[in-house]
């Protein structure tokens, strides 16, 4: 059955994990599950032009450019002229920004530490588990085998 197949149930998961993270972020925050990601990789990007934020996040440009523009208006972020290239936008979180990332790390972090409680799991080892896998698909030949 389908239902049984791992890659599928992952896929259910990812898509729940998702929507349960958009719902508590809306409700708590005001804020999507995507706009806050996007929040949060800027986080760690730093200033970085709207390209290289685009390829950080997987969006187009023109995606990264229509989230900006709400972004901005709410006080999550700025953007500015690039000084070694007229045609680039440099862009930068906000400490308004920095606060948002900051509440919704901490609301995630403990919806995620209730789910792993209440699945009776480990949460080191699915973590560790996590990131062997990823790094495992992240060095494929583009094929999706490693």
């Amino acid at each position: 059955m389908i239902e049984d197949a791992p890659a599928y149930l992952l896929h259910k998961l990812v898509s729940e994990l998702d929507r349960a993270a958009d719902t508590l972020l809306q409700a708590r925050l005001g804020i999507s599950y995507k706009r806050a990601l996007f929040l949060l990789v800027l986080h760690h990007c730093g200033i970085v032009t709207q390209h290289e934020l685009a390829v950080a996040l997987g969006y187009s440009d023109p995606a990264v450019s229509t989230m900006l523009v709400q972004l901005a208006k709410d006080g999550y972020v700025t953007t500015a002229p690039s000084p070694e290239h007229g045609r680039k936008r440099l862009v930068s979180i906000t400490p308004r920004g920095e606060a948002l990332v900051a509440e919704g790390r901490d609301l995630m972090n403990a919806r995620y530490d209730r789910l792993m409680a209440a699945a009776g799991v480990d949460a080191r080892h699915y973590d560790e588990l996590t990131g062997r896998i990823y790094r495992a698909l992240a060095t494929t030949n583009g094929e999706g085998t490693p």
